[in-house]
């Protein structure tokens, strides 16, 4: 099974190749015609599992069955689960990027303008003054800063093809800065004891699909026993989805869905910068910079 960032350059090579300016994407016209027709939808239906790199040759192929039936497929609720994305060593590797990058920095916050840095922000009380209440330690990666760790190398590897399934280029918004008004971010969050983010709506905008990377195990003593991910279905029962989900695999869902995480217990009784307990996660956004005024941007959305 291919599963290293070798094999990952090779599918982009040839993403690269088949996305030229003469290559259409089909993904794009399945997508906008869709949107066009269809309601958004906000409640689950189902879990589809298959393996992330039997996925990324049939997005490669752009066969238009295929095509048409995933993109229906996720608009109408459901989530798919695309096993065996990332390594464990590389899994070790970004928590150890993390945790390296939060002992030699403090926790800031910087608004996206031009010049913003890679920062980490620690969130370990609920603050009102943010959309959602949420509890996490978040650590943001740009394209324009300079890292050589290779760790922003690894993660854009990994989700590359994946624009490709959700309407973009594989290279788009990649060069754009914060005057460009819409820039592409990378999140490693690690929620630590008690984090938990509430029920939203993630904003319908550049992106057609939420990509979410899972580097832990519920139930592993030395990630977190309890909590995680939920959806809600047409009752709004709330689904955990969580039981499905190993460590590095991938999910992807449409952002008008509601989902949540729900709070996790850990071992450890306080937060520690050094440590591994948690429930780790990452987020691939093409989000507005604050050169957009924030009437205009697109944000998540509670559901209160």
């Amino acid at each position: 099974m291919m599963n290293s960032l070798s094999n990952l350059k090779k599918f982009n090579e040839i993403l690269k190749k088949n996305n030229s300016s003469n290559v259409p994407n089909i993904f794009t016209k399945e997508w906008k015609k869709i949107k066009t027709s269809n309601e958004k939808p906000s409640n689950y239906i189902n879990t589809i599992q298959i393996d992330y790199f039997d996925f990324i040759n049939k997005v490669i192929e752009q066969d238009i069955i295929f095509v048409k039936n995933f993109v229906e497929s996720v608009y109408l609720g459901n989530v798919y689960l695309l096993k065996n994305a990332i390594t464990e060593k590389e899994i070790d590797f970004i928590k150890r990027e993390f945790n390296s990058f939060a002992k030699k920095n403090e926790s800031t916050f910087h608004k996206i303008y031009e010049g913003v840095p890679n920062f980490h922000r620690l969130i370990d009380e609920v603050n009102p003054k943010y959309t959602l209440e949420h509890i996490k330690h978040s650590y943001y990666l740009f394209p324009w800063n300079k890292e050589n760790s290779g760790l922003r190398e690894l993660l854009i590897n990994l989700h590359r093809p994946l624009k490709f399934a959700a309407g973009l280029s594989p290279m788009e918004f990649e060069k754009n800065t914060p005057k460009d008004e819409v820039v592409e971010r990378i999140q490693v969050v690690r929620y630590i004891k008690n984090g938990f983010i509430e029920p939203h709506l993630d904003p319908v905008g550049y992106l057609n699909l939420v990509f979410s990377v899972y580097l832990s195990k519920r139930g592993d003593p030395n990630d977190y026993i309890k909590g995680g991910f939920n959806v809600f279905n047409k009752n709004e029962k709330k689904i955990d989805l969580e039981e499905f989900i190993d460590q590095g695999d991938m999910g992807l869902f449409f952002p008008s869905l509601k989902h949540s995480v729900e709070a996790v217990d850990v071992k450890e009784e306080k937060n520690n910068s050094s440590s591994e307990n948690g429930r780790w996660w990452i987020g691939y956004n093409i989000i507005h910079s604050d050169h957009v005024i924030s009437k205009e941007r697109n944000t998540t959305t509670p559901l209160k």
